[in-house]
């Protein structure tokens, strides 16, 4: 299960990786407003996300503001999540492999269709490998 959490800035962006998850029938579930107006809050959609995240084993997040990074700080307060703004191909898989991030975090602003799906491809496909990166993994949530 994708969960998506995004505000008026990352609305567009949002639309289009909706469709891409319908056409490729991967559940999703979302936290936005249904207004999308400048008074929206990514901190509010971040908390809502994050905590189905951490209700449920088999969920993992997209999240999208303008740049991605309010709704990282936002996303990464809570325990247990690991929200990793990712703007390449490389940067995304190493986020994946060494970091096990479970949120994809996307910036509205700069980050189109193609590539957000290209992301979001490698994102979903990239294992943890885990040995080494355990430890300083563990650290995060002392």
């Amino acid at each position: 299960m994708i969960v998506l959490a995004y505000d008026h800035r990352g609305y567009k962006l949002a639309c289009d990786i909706k469709k891409y998850l319908e056409k490729n029938k991967i559940q999703y579930i979302e936290f936005a407003s249904k207004k999308y107006t400048a008074t929206d809050s990514y901190s509010e959609f971040a908390n809502l996300a994050c905590k189905y995240i951490l209700e449920h084993d088999d969920a993992r997040g997209i999240f999208i503001c303008g740049t991605g990074i309010g709704i990282s700080m936002a996303g990464n307060r809570h325990k247990g999540i690991r929200a990793g703004l990712c703007h390449d191909a490389e940067t995304t898989r190493l986020a994946r492999n060494d970091d096990d991030i479970n949120v994809l975090v996307l910036a509205g602003n700069t980050c189109g269709k193609t590539k957000a799906t290209k992301l979001i491809n490698i994102f979903l496909s990239t294992p943890f490998e885990g040995g080494r990166h355990i430890a300083r993994l563990e650290m995060l949530d002392k």
